[in-house]
């Protein structure tokens, strides 16, 4: 052996190398436990936070978007009339139909009157601006037998079942201003109605509306205003009629899917000018 060699470079590799003993590497992973034990709660809190505040923001964006619809629609039209539902179907537990006295017929017995609750709310406007339904007769249903006036333009707003989302409520709207034909002043609604109308002896407004069945009410020719939504009224319904002269808007609006709902509601006041 030569005086200058080294006893421990000539020892074998597995001799020269030192793993970790079990000891080392339980008190390694205890300490990686504690560390992730206290960081992962805080990323899924915030992850948890920022999925929360996203779904709130589409929520008030909605609420946006449908009050300054209705609140314009109605601002605009002289009238508003109210139902328990477009078509017969379930709401809030129970059945809820156009027809609300059964008799077969849609008429002004099955309007609305002040403190009922429905989900079905149509605005009319008139060719005289500043002409009030009211006037018709003293009958707090608005009789029209008693006048021929000229409806220029009706605007629907109903719940029914999300014909895109299955499981989800939603609210659809109709403005037979969205269906013009040529002419500036007559179109053809896409449930075959010519505008404008002219009421006068037994014919009424609700002559003129689409047809009450559920294929009408989730028609791909309405849109969708919001997706999904919950009735907040005594009767879990949406809409309410507020002295015979103002639509109370009671409703909770939710976003995210199943396993994560976030909701938010809102309640207006919408008055037509009439």
């Amino acid at each position: 052996m030569s005086p200058h060699s080294d006893p421990a470079a000539s020892a074998p590799a597995s001799r020269r190398r030192r793993g970790f003993t079990l000891a080392e590497l339980l008190v390694t992973l205890t300490i990686m436990g504690l560390l992730l034990m206290g960081v992962v709660p805080f990323f899924v809190s915030n992850f948890q936070y920022l999925y929360s505040g996203e779904q709130k923001l589409l929520i008030n964006s909605d609420i946006r978007d449908l009050t300054n619809e209705m609140v314009e629609t109605a601002r605009a039209s002289n009238y508003f009339v109210l139902y328990e539902s477009f078509y017969s179907q379930s709401l809030g537990g129970s059945t809820v139909r156009r027809d609300l006295n059964g008799n077969g017929t849609v008429n002004l017995a099955d309007r609305l009157q002040a403190g009922q609750q429905g989900s079905f709310v149509v605005f009319v406007y008139y060719n005289d601006p500043y002409y009030d339904s009211r006037l018709y007769d003293s009958d707090p249903t608005n009789n029209p037998s008693l006048m021929t006036v000229t409806v220029e333009r009706i605007v629907g707003y109903w719940i029914a079942p999300n014909r895109i989302y299955s499981g989800e409520t939603a609210i659809y709207t109709f403005d037979t201003n969205d269906y013009r034909s040529g002419s500036a002043t007559t179109w053809q609604a896409p449930w075959g109605q010519t505008f404008p109308v002219v009421l006068s002896g037994a014919t009424t407004v609700e002559s003129i509306l689409p047809a009450a069945s559920g294929s009408w009410a989730k028609n791909a020719k309405f849109p969708i205003i919001v997706n999904d939504l919950e009735g907040l009224t005594t009767n879990k319904l949406y809409f309410e009629n507020f002295q015979n002269r103002s639509v109370l808007v009671r409703a909770k609006i939710l976003h995210g899917y199943q396993a994560k709902r976030v909701t938010n509601t809102y309640n207006f006041t919408i008055t037509p000018r009439g």
